[in-house]
């Protein structure tokens, strides 16, 4: 058996004949296309284009369920509560299941598509006592991949979908699909290519600090989001970080590097 992280992410379930659509109408991904034991990146976005919410949704048995960060799911709640209006759509907390991470995959787990981003799995409160706290392993191994998270590295109403990636990621943004909130910021960043801002891997010889300003050649390239000791996330100017540059996170020398995921990289002139 794999070993089992636990998480701090909560659950809320959505039922009934018009669950589906609700979700499929509000967030980024293509709810209808959710294949089984397979959970898929989306967001939450404001009708400006930023995301208030991102996390993971599957299907279990008759209902979807949503994964998110603890900290965002009353919000959350309330966000599709207003949006739910008349629709026959039964939304419930869970309060009696725990979240969990590893990087091997069981019978039971669920993959996780992103890149490098391993399996989820879910279980009664009861069952997952043994479960060991993962935030760390689970904070490293998505600066390894490159991921970022809300809110552990931005705030909710901060950053576009594309500034992270999301519309690199399988499914993630689904560019075919009807209309959702936000859907029109990101259809016309996606067609004019005008994503300038991208997360990158961040590493360096000694611990990082706090997060803070990144430059090159004393002009500011972009921000240190959150770090894990020699690792950590930013996001970053890409047309202004040129390649052999040298980066200083403060007085410390730090490498960028674009998730080995991405399309990007830091600018050749």
């Amino acid at each position: 058996m794999p070993t089992i992280f636990k998480l701090d992410r909560k659950l809320i379930s959505f039922s009934g004949p018009d669950a589906e659509k609700l979700l499929h109408d509000t967030l980024t991904a293509n709810v209808r296309a959710l294949e089984e034991k397979t959970c898929q990146w989306f967001a939450l976005l404001s009708p400006q284009g930023k995301i208030l919410f991102e996390g993971q949704i599957f299907r279990l048995g008759d209902a979807l369920y949503t994964d998110l960060d603890s900290a965002l799911v009353d919000d959350f709640f309330k966000r599709m509560r207003l949006y739910k209006m008349r629709a026959n759509v039964e939304m419930e907390a869970v309060e009696d299941m725990a979240v969990g991470w590893s990087s091997e995959e069981t019978d039971e787990a669920f993959k996780d598509i992103r890149p490098g981003m391993g399996f989820r799995h879910y279980a009664a409160i009861g069952d997952a006592e043994d479960w060991d706290d993962g935030t760390a392993a689970y904070t490293q191994t998505r600066f390894e991949n490159g991921i970022a998270a809300c809110p552990a590295d931005f705030e909710p109403n901060s950053f576009f979908a594309h500034d992270i990636g999301m519309d690199l990621l399988p499914g993630a943004i689904d560019f075919k699909k009807g209309c959702y909130i936000g859907q029109e910021v990101v259809s016309r960043m996606q067609h004019r290519g005008t994503a300038r801002k991208r997360i990158m891997c961040v590493s360096a010889e000694a611990p990082l600090d706090a997060p803070g300003p990144i430059e090159a050649n004393e002009k500011k390239i972009g921000d240190l989001l959150n770090v894990s000791d020699r690792l950590g996330l930013a996001l970053v100017r890409t047309d202004k970080a040129k390649k052999g540059a040298t980066f200083l996170h403060g007085e410390q020398p730090v490498q960028l590097a674009a998730p080995h995921w991405a399309s990007y990289d830091l600018s050749d002139s």
